[in-house]
């Protein structure tokens, strides 16, 4: 599978960059809106009545009238600010100290229809009054009411404006932030897929997208396909051979059993036939384990009594072994639930993983089981050795895995904890283990309960 690699104008380098550069652009834009926001005036609103009926009294007369000019006080606190005449030499005059801060609101005020009345710093500019072609704008200091009224309106003002930019900032962040992550997180998901031998990973969309995630995701595709071929063609291999051995194997052990009985009395026949039992044992572990991963096992489910199989199994092992007996501990007051599964299969999860705990530890194993409150069997094996360490709990249940061989040269090949997971698998259930809080490998089988409506737990 050939890969397509990334063109330079789908990069997503490309892209990051000129995302980052619009946050930038969008950050000063922001900036210089808030900054006319603040700066803005305040929206001109039709003359109050009590002002109206103030002025017009005073400004209604001509001679009153045409003698005001910019900085003489009309009534009260009005002063005039700006006087526009229809023709003259002064023909436009306004005050200089508002000139040179506020002129465009002034001429955009003085050109209005009808009068008006705006704060402007802490004064009221009202106006235009018109008499005889000519007007006048003008302004009072503000009440302290009117101030406090002013900077509550403008407190209210700026949160309300905060609060929109806050959220409307943090829903494009958030709408940028799930473009960025969301194919990460997917492509992270892919990985532990593949990691747990999948060879499909659900990778959606990604693989056509035309930049480096897209190619990534092509990689990560053709990764898992290679993976999954390489997989099982071990698989074929390890099972084709197993296959080819089993005859020779089968004849050498009958050719070994019809020897003369002085030779059956020599050390080397008896090691021999002993290698002859491992590797015959060793080699049908294999296919078993060839069966499960290859599903060609066909079950037969029947009702099954969780503490009778486990009853059988430590009778059938204390009989191979008498030593066994003080060992294997079936722990009486556990809960021991009716199930449907196969007999044959449940038997072969729960006698490795109690052979591995034998065969690794000196010590007792309890074996004992209950009842999940999410509808689980739970049979648990526990032994009372030293436990495992984190890497070696990662690899506990991978085909040939031995531990430390050196340690416990008896121990068996790698195979009965790889087998129990298949096989538990296979039953629709899982394994699963850990350190014990008081010492020891606990190692857990979870299958599902289908128990008859009538079934209560077994008890003593």
């Amino acid at each position: 599978m050939k890969i397509r690699h990334t063109r330079w104008y789908n990069s997503l380098t490309l892209r990051l960059l000129v995302l980052f550069w619009i946050l930038l652009f969008l950050t000063a834009s922001s900036g210089f809106v808030i900054a006319l926001w603040q700066t803005k005036g305040e929206t001109p609103t039709p003359l109050a009545q009590e002002i109206r009926r103030t002025l017009e009294p005073l400004l209604s007369d001509p001679a009153t009238f045409g003698s005001l000019t910019p900085g003489r006080l009309v009534a009260g606190d009005y002063r005039v600010v700006v006087r526009l005449a229809p023709e003259g030499q002064q023909q436009f005059l306004v005050d200089p100290g508002l000139a040179s801060r506020h002129q465009a609101t002034l001429l955009k005020q003085i050109d209005a229809s009808e009068p008006q009345q705006r704060t402007l710093e802490n004064l009221l500019l009202v106006g235009p009054f018109e008499l005889n072609g000519s007007r006048l704008l003008l302004t009072r200091p503000l009440s302290a009411d009117e101030l406090r009224q002013r900077q509550a309106s403008d407190r209210e003002t700026r949160e309300a404006r905060t609060i929109v930019l806050a959220v409307g900032s943090g829903f494009i962040a958030l709408l940028l932030g799930y473009w960025l992550v969301q194919p990460i997180h997917r492509l992270t998901r892919a990985t532990r897929e593949i990691a747990a031998g999948s060879a499909s990973p659900k990778l959606r969309n990604l693989p056509r997208r035309s930049d480096e995630l897209g190619e990534l995701a092509r990689a990560l595709k053709k990764t898992a396909h290679d993976l999954a071929v390489s997989r099982d063609a071990q698989r074929r291999l390890l099972s084709d051979v197993s296959h080819e051995l089993r005859s020779p194997l089968a004849r050498m052990q009958v050719a070994l059993s019809l020897t003369e009985k002085e030779e059956q009395d020599n050390p080397h026949w008896s090691q021999m036939e002993r290698d002859l039992e491992r590797l015959g044992s060793i080699i049908e572990r294999i296919l078993s384990l060839s069966r499960l991963e290859n599903g060609l096992i066909k079950l037969n489910r029947e009702r099954i009594i969780t503490k009778d199989i486990a009853k059988r199994l430590v009778a059938d092992l204390i009989y191979a072994d008498a030593g066994l007996e003080k060992r294997l501990v079936l722990v009486a007051d556990s809960e021991w639930p009716h199930l449907h599964a196969d007999m044959e299969l449940l038997r072969l999860v729960l006698e490795n993983v109690v052979r591995n705990a034998l065969q690794y530890t000196s010590g007792k194993v309890e074996i004992s089981c209950s009842t999940a409150p999410t509808g689980w069997c739970v049979m648990l094996v526990r032994d009372h050795g030293q436990g495992v360490t984190d890497a070696q709990m990662e690899k506990l249940f991978e085909p040939f895995y031995r531990g430390d061989p050196s340690r416990l040269p008896q121990a068996g090949v790698g195979l009965g904890m790889a087998l129990s997971r298949r096989a538990a698998g296979v039953l629709g259930g899982k394994l699963s283990a850990r350190n014990h809080p008081d010492g020891g490998l606990e190692v857990s089988i979870h299958l599902t309960c289908e128990a008859d409506k009538d079934n209560d737990n077994d008890k003593e």
